[in-house]
């Protein structure tokens, strides 16, 4: 239980003092995992890193919202880090992509969601952030200790967001803001309440790459997936009561070709989900939801096991109930994760 709460950060103030009280804590640790990170990261390509990464990381850093800048700005002086070791960490990002599969279905007519995420160094993800930043809604965010972004989190309104990766087709125009997906789903979790909200935002702040973007409100139970490019958006609903998702698009009119279809590939792991949601929604009784969606998640053809990419983290919640379940460590992460509920912060 110890290693469980050595994994939850709860934070509050401004975004630099959030930052700081993250460094502090992690102090020489911060460098040690960065160092790790990348040098696992880049080990494939250590000629891009290079080029890319430790040129561009600072400008790129110094030209985000005021918001993320203070963040990081608090971080380097918490952690004694140069602000440059910082960007270079968070500037991988940008280029390495990985895979996800995601359900979001109604039990007992309640809103549930399902997630796993394959993406590099498994062991060193389950962690969890709670910031409380005046003036904004409080999240939780999961994912890399020390993390100002986020693939996954959920808000004090009760909205759920998270992404899988999708190659985008177009590109972001300069007359138009835009963000980084990561930070994009930050902003989103910290100004949206509805998907109505999320919509506006989509709208008004363009990305840097595609997003297959999950989204339940637990207020009204509405849910939906959203199929985004760098610019515009389609909204994926469901009269069936699921949806399923993993690195492809399935509506978008000008969505790449899907590649060709293979073991764990995102056709085969999508075919598998679609045939598990189906099965798990007409089940006339749930015992367990928790225990039924955590089967769909390691399911033989949904787990990623071996390989550079594994399943990291894993995580079911139902944000009408609260309810929150995350993988605090262990890997592969929905069958041999840590899996612990978190009680709701607030």
């Amino acid at each position: 239980m110890s290693e469980f709460k050595d994994r939850i950060y709860h934070l509050k103030g401004s975004p630099f003092e959030i930052g700081y009280a993250m460094g502090r804590a992690l102090g020489a640790k911060l460098e040690a995992n960065i160092e790790r990170y990348i040098r696992a990261r880049v080990s494939h390509d250590v000629l891009f890193y290079e080029e890319q990464c430790e040129s561009r990381a600072l400008p790129w850093l110094l030209d985000l919202p005021p918001r993320f800048q203070e963040e990081f700005k608090g971080l380097a002086q918490g952690a004694q880090l140069p602000l440059e070791r910082l960007a270079e960490w968070a500037y991988l990002e940008v280029f390495l992509s990985g895979r996800c599969s995601g359900v979001l279905i109604i039990i007992d007519h309640q809103a549930w969601v399902a997630r796993n995420n394959d993406i590099f160094v498994p062991d060193m993800w389950g962690y969890v952030t709670i910031r409380e930043v005046p003036g904004r809604i409080s999240t939780v965010s999961f994912g890399l200790e020390g993390d100002v972004f986020t693939p996954t989190g959920v808000n004090r309104e009760k909205l759920w967001l998270h992404y899988n990766y999708v190659p985008a087709w177009d590109a972001p125009t300069e007359e138009v803001a835009y963000l980084p997906c990561y930070a994009f789903m930050v902003e989103a979790l910290e100004t949206c309440r509805t998907l109505q909200d999320l919509e506006a935002l989509l709208g008004r702040i363009q990305r840097d790459d595609g997003m297959l973007l999950f989204a339940i409100d637990g207020k009204s139970g509405a849910y939906a997936i959203y199929e985004c490019g760098c610019v515009d958006f389609y909204k994926r609903e469901s009269s069936q009561g699921w949806l399923v998702g993993t690195n492809h698009y399935c509506i978008h009119p000008k969505a790449p070709p899907l590649s060709a279809s293979g073991l764990l590939s995102t056709a085969s792991r999508y075919q598998r989900l679609e045939v598990l949601a189906e099965r798990l929604a007409a089940q006339a009784g749930h015992d367990s939801p928790v225990k039924d969606l955590i089967q769909i998640l390691s399911d033989d053809g949904i787990e990623a096991r071996n390989g550079e990419i594994v399943t990291a983290y894993s995580n079911v919640a139902c944000p009408g109930r609260q309810e929150i379940w995350y993988t605090f460590g262990g890997y592969p992460s929905a069958s041999h994760g840590n899996w612990q509920k978190l009680g709701w912060p607030w």
